[in-house]
């Protein structure tokens, strides 16, 4: 986690992507270069409100990863999906660049509810 406000980009990404897709979390990230980023996640829970599985999207600005988090935001928050191990080139997966906060909304919305669909 990180002590700095969200930017701009990221405030106006999230602000739109929970309009559409109203159960994401936010989580926000420094790398050691300083690089500000973003996770949005959510959470596909069984009957028992076990969590059966955590998908996860990096934002930082520019582009778009997306994918199974392999550790349920445990061990890999904070950690770029690249660096999580995620399959960027799975089916599921999602890695696209963006030009404004809002298409990456809009990307990352489309991306979500099909995630959520499949699991119901």
């Amino acid at each position: 986690m990180r002590s700095e406000d969200p930017t701009e980009s990221e405030a106006r990404f999230f602000e739109a992507l929970s309009a559409k897709v109203p159960d994401v979390q936010d989580w926000y990230h420094r790398d050691a270069d300083g690089a500000l980023w973003m996770i949005v996640s959510y959470d596909v829970v069984d009957a028992n409100n076990c969590v059966r599985e955590t998908w996860r999207c990096d934002f930082d600005g520019d582009r778009l990863k997306a994918g199974s988090s392999p550790g349920f935001l445990n061990w890999d928050d904070g950690v770029r999906a690249d660096d999580a191990g995620i399959d960027l080139n799975a089916p599921e997966a999602l890695d696209a660049g963006v030009t404004t906060p809002e298409r990456a909304a809009e990307v990352a919305a489309a991306w979500f509810r099909a995630r959520i669909a499949a699991a119901a």
